[in-house]
């Protein structure tokens, strides 16, 4: 019977020590597949063309992207321009004033009007983090996107007593272009050992080439078809959510 009992022992002893055992992956030491899913204000400064229309904006943008275990990137991004950013609107409206800058609206009563930039870019992007730090899922990356881009004129009439700027009559005004769109980032991706705090910041070039898509525009009097160069070179910050996969397991053996 003793002898029963030592073999036993000698037999579970071997078993203990040769089975593998699981280890899990963390974001501190391991390369992770994760979904991050993004909201980011970010400011813009217009080039070549878009300079010729508007003044600096702002954006906010909201963002997916998906990256696995060899450190790549593809998602979507759609991004929201606004600001009261537009150029010479004295020289655009002013057609539609009185001597002294006034909008003159129904009844006689002034009418409030307030021009700003409504404009709209998504792009589906690609990536890849190229110089880790901190761990191996952040650090500098690249991001590539291509998509369109759509940018015009709103005009806000406070009051609502001034019909001459309502749809149709501002669709003459508008400057409403519309084009397909290249998006380049240089980003530092932040996601935290302890995935708590999660973050993007870095810098964007936004390319587009457009086209009016009115084809006229009324203060002018002039027929605009030809292409346009719009360039925006902005920063940007995003607060990201991070969705890991089911926890990652892998072997420990001898």
């Amino acid at each position: 019977m003793k002898k029963v009992v030592q073999f036993s022992l000698i037999f579970a002893s071997i078993c203990l020590f040769s089975a593998p055992a699981w280890g899990q992956l963390t974001t501190r030491d391991s390369v992770r597949t994760v979904q991050l899913w993004g909201l980011s204000p970010a400011f813009y400064l217009p080039v070549a063309d878009l300079a010729d229309r508007y003044k600096p904006f702002a954006a906010a943008t909201v963002s997916y992207q998906r990256k696995n275990k060899k450190n790549s990137f593809y998602g979507l991004d759609f991004d929201a321009f606004y600001g009261t950013s537009v150029k010479n609107t004295d020289a655009i409206f002013g057609g539609l004033t009185d001597e002294n800058g006034n909008y003159i609206g129904v009844n006689g009563e002034f009418a409030i009007m307030n021009a700003g930039l409504s404009g709209a870019q998504i792009t589906a992007n690609m990536g890849r983090i190229f110089k880790p730090h901190y761990n191996p899922n952040s650090g500098w990356m690249v991001l590539q996107g291509f998509g369109l881009q759509q940018t015009k004129i709103s005009v806000r009439n406070e009051r609502g007593n001034y019909p001459q700027l309502a749809v149709p009559m501002i669709y003459g005004y508008d400057r409403l272009h519309r084009g397909v769109a290249s998006k380049s980032s240089l980003r530092y991706l932040h996601l935290d050992n302890d995935e708590r705090i999660n973050f993007m910041v870095g810098l964007t070039v936004n390319t587009a080439v457009t086209r009016s898509a009115r084809g006229f525009n009324v203060d002018t009097g002039l027929e605009d078809s030809a292409l346009k160069l719009d360039l925006s070179v902005g920063v940007n910050f995003t607060w990201l959510l991070p969705v890991y996969a089911k926890q990652e397991s892998f072997f420990l053996t001898d």
